[in-house]
């Protein structure tokens, strides 16, 4: 009873947990400060 209850609650943790990683402004921001450091790379690998 009490394994099946902690895997319930783990569930729903992570179930909240991935839907407020990809709704969250900071998830977005972190993607396109990912995004734009890869451009910057890319355009300094190019210049070399």
């Amino acid at each position: 009873m009490a394994l099946s209850k902690y895997r319930t609650d783990a569930a729903i943790a992570a179930n909240e947990a991935e839907a407020a990683q990809t709704g969250s402004p900071a998830y977005w921001v972190c993607l396109a400060l990912l995004l734009a450091t890869a451009a910057l790379a890319a355009r300094i690998a190019s210049l070399w």
